[in-house]
C-alpha cells in the first residue's frame, strides 16, 4: 500500500465517510476511488488537490508523510506559528531548495548558496511595484530565453514581437484545429 493510498483511508474515516460517500462526494466513480485508495491507480492531480482540501492538509504532506488520525486533529495552517515551537520537517531538502513543516500547507524556500541569499536581500529590500516589475521582467527573460534557445537562434526578441509571434501560432492552431474538426 502506498502513503498515498494509506492518507486516502484515513482522511476517509477522519470524514466519517463511506467509500461510496467520498467517491460521490469527489464526483467520481466507486470502483475508481477504491482503487485509489488500494494504491492500484494513482489518482489524478484535480482529485489528490480535493483530497488535501477534505484532509484541511497541503497537497505535499498529502502524497509524501503517512498521515495518522491524530495529525489530522491539528489542521494545515497557512502561517507558521509565533511561537519559538520546534517545527518538524516533513519534506524537501537543502538540495532542493525548499522545506515542508508538519502543519503548515505552504513549503518555503531556503538556500544555503551565498550569492542566491544576497539576491533574495536585495529583492526584499525592494518596494513593492519594484518587486512585481522585477519578477515580471525575469518570467519574460526566463520565458523567452528558452523558446530563442529551442529554435537555435542567438538573437533577442523584443517582448511586443515575441507576444506577436505566440499569437500567430495560436491562430494558425485554431484554425488547423476547426479544419480537422469540420473533416472529422
Amino acid at each position: 500500500m502506498t502513503i498515498l493510498s494509506q492518507n486516502l483511508k484515513t482522511i476517509r474515516k477522519n470524514l466519517g465517510n463511506t467509500q461510496m460517500n467520498l467517491a460521490n462526494e469527489l464526483n467520481i466513480g466507486f470502483r475508481t476511488y477504491v482503487r485509489y485508495e488500494a494504491g492500484e491507480r494513482d489518482a489524478p492531480i484535480s482529485i489528490m488537490i480535493k483530497l488535501a482540501k477534505l484532509g484541511n492538509m497541503s497537497l505535499d504532506r498529502l502524497l509524501t508523510t503517512e498521515v495518522k488520525k491524530q495529525d489530522l486533529e491539528i489542521k494545515d495552517q497557512n502561517a507558521a506559528p509565533k511561537t519559538s515551537k520546534k517545527m518538524e520537517v516533513i519534506g524537501g531538502s537543502l538540495d532542493e531548495g525548499r522545506l515542508v513543516f508538519k502543519g503548515l500547507k505552504n513549503d518555503f524556500l531556503v538556500s544555503s548558496n551565498s550569492e542566491e541569499k544576497k539576491l533574495l536581500a536585495k529583492f526584499r529590500k525592494m518596494d513593492k511595484a519594484k518587486r512585481d516589475k522585477f519578477l515580471k521582467s525575469i518570467e519574460w527573460t526566463l520565458g523567452n530565453g528558452n523558446s530563442v534557445e529551442q529554435h537555435g537562434n542567438s538573437k533577442k526578441v523584443s517582448k511586443n514581437a515575441f507576444k506577436a509571434k505566440n499569437a500567430a501560432r495560436l491562430k494558425k492552431m485554431t484554425k488547423a484545429i476547426k479544419k480537422i474538426t469540420v473533416k472529422g
